[in-house]
């Protein structure tokens, strides 16, 4: 089915971001941009949601940009893995957006709007784009924007210093994204996803327009599959690439902290995802080496999520704190994905949702304690005299931990569980447990300091009116108590969460979207 909106929703947020800094010229209110912002990111999350809901009634969609057949232009094909993340991080754009216009007071807002609908185009067309290099042009849009928001408080010697390190490494990451699409269009003549998937798994086929392979595709298949992870793993902050995070997240504006883990790591994860199992999926050519590279990745998934949960014990920095609690729970996505099977993408799906909902409603609760108090984890007392943002606070903690049936972290972590137990990853199960249980001292810690009453709080004017900061945690803490709601008492919902895994694991419905759809 060929949807004009997948194609129109990233470029659409492009334009908008960057006709900003033309319209200041013209107008200097900031209140203008405070609105034209959340208004085009309103916009984006209506429109990802039509596709998300044509994708789910209709299959995967595709957009042919120029009216080119794939593969011989660029083809966006969104199927229910791209349309449901696409949704999730349209949304949380709109709710970083609003926050934004309480928390962020400058005479650069122009800039910081510019960069954040942009950051909304990258993410989304990364989730959307059905090509390679693509993919990178839009992981590109996405990276920028973050180096620039991450220093955004430009007075701050430590957010300029965290975006410099950012981005020297980010560009190395990048690269090797790059240099693995430049090997995948000199051995498939390619760089259509499905084109690339289904010469993968049978190399005589010849496809009009881009024909068939050329050398040795094995070895080539190889170097760009591991060249790719290295990139994605960093861009997931998993274990040992994880050490950009608590760096560049505590020093960027709490809107975006909050987008961090619900954006960028997630682009990681799904990258991983789109490459280990649609491109590059069982009965590819490198099947024995996707094999080893993804016990490589179950095995650095193990780490992340001991080593962030032993670290976030001991912060005494808040952002600090859900910095180390991301690495973990991202480890644990990892684990899952790399298992293989339908259960196991199935599970790592539902925990980036999961973890990406409660990281954004805990910044956007401590986001109020760091106004009044401060980043310590001491100030979050200061809750005490906000009761919406403390219970949020504590909901989002207890979602995370894991042990509460009525929230749907805990049912992504039984998910986990089962998909390891199928396996046999005993292990890995273990691994789980203590991660969980290490975490949960630091999570039980956090709720005892926002237990305690502060009485030193900031005289900042923003305190003064909470409305909108209240509104998007009211929103936000919703959705995660809807979910988990929706999963224990609708079997349909279940259902839809499962058939993300069949289809991600069926790369036949994804090639036959793209080139059956072109050529019947």
């Amino acid at each position: 089915m060929e949807v004009l909106t997948a194609a129109l929703l990233p470029l659409l947020l492009m334009g908008l971001a960057f006709t900003l800094p033309a319209i200041s010229l013209v107008v200097k209110d900031q209140r203008f941009f405070r609105v034209y912002a959340v208004v085009a990111a309103v916009l984006a999350v209506a429109m990802a949601l039509d596709v998300a809901i044509g994708v789910y009634r209709s299959g995967a969609t595709y957009y042919w940009f120029g009216g080119l057949r794939p593969p011989l232009g660029i083809a966006y094909t969104v199927d229910k893995l791209g349309a449901l993340l696409g949704l999730l991080s349209a949304f949380l754009l709109s709710m970083s957006t609003l926050y934004s216009t309480w928390m962020i007071r400058s005479k650069w807002e122009y800039l910081y709007y510019t960069s954040l609908l942009a950051l909304g185009a990258g993410s989304i067309g990364c989730l959307y784009t059905g090509d390679v290099f693509n993919f990178f042009v839009m992981l590109e849009v996405l990276s920028l924007s973050a180096y620039v928001l991450v220093a955004f408080y430009r007075d701050n010697p430590r957010a300029v210093e965290a975006s410099i390190r950012y981005a020297i490494i980010g560009m190395v990451a990048t690269s090797l994204y790059l240099l693995s699409a430049f090997v995948i269009y000199g051995s498939f003549g390619t760089l259509n996803m499905a084109d690339v998937a289904l010469k993968a798994r049978s190399p005589s086929v010849f496809v009009h327009y881009s024909g068939g392979v050329f050398g040795n595709v094995v070895l080539s298949s190889a170097l760009a599959l591991a060249l790719s992870m290295w990139t994605f793993t960093f861009k997931a902050a998993i274990f040992p690439n994880h050490f950009w995070l608590p760096d560049a997240n505590p020093e960027a504006p709490t809107p975006i902290s909050a987008l961090f883990v619900a954006v960028i790591d997630l682009i990681g994860a799904y990258g991983a995802i789109r490459f280990l199992y649609t491109i590059f999926g069982a009965g590819s050519i490198v099947e024995p080496l996707r094999s080893d590279i993804m016990l490589v990745l179950h095995v650095l998934g193990a780490l992340s999520a001991l080593v962030g949960a032993l670290l976030l014990v001991v912060q005494t920095d808040v952002k600090k704190f859900i910095a180390y609690s991301t690495i973990s729970h991202m480890g644990l996505a990892f684990m899952a994905l790399s298992l293989g099977t339908e259960r196991g993408v199935t599970a790592a799906v539902v925990q980036l949702v999961s973890n990406s909902l409660s990281e954004a409603l805990l910044f956007y609760s401590a986001g109020i304690a760091i106004v009044a108090s401060g980043r310590a984890i001491e100030g979050l007392g200061a809750l005490r005299r906000y009761k919406l943002a403390s219970v949020a606070f504590v909901v989002g903690l207890l979602n995370l931990f894991g042990v509460v049936p009525l929230f749907i972290g805990f049912w992504s972590k039984v998910l986990i569980f089962i998909a390891m137990v199928e396996v046999g990853y005993i292990a890995s199960v273990l691994v789980l447990i203590a991660s969980t249980g290490i975490s949960g001292i630091g999570y039980v810690r956090l709720i005892r300091y926002v237990a305690r009453s502060r009485e030193v709080v900031g005289e900042d004017e923003r305190l003064r009116n909470l409305t909108v900061p209240y509104v998007v945690i009211s929103v936000v803490l919703l959705a995660l108590v809807i979910l988990g709601a929706l999963f224990i008492y609708l079997p349909e919902f279940r259902a839809l969460l499962e058939v993300v895994g069949a289809e991600v694991l069926d790369y036949s419905k994804y090639v036959e979207a793209v080139l059956g759809g072109a050529f019947k």
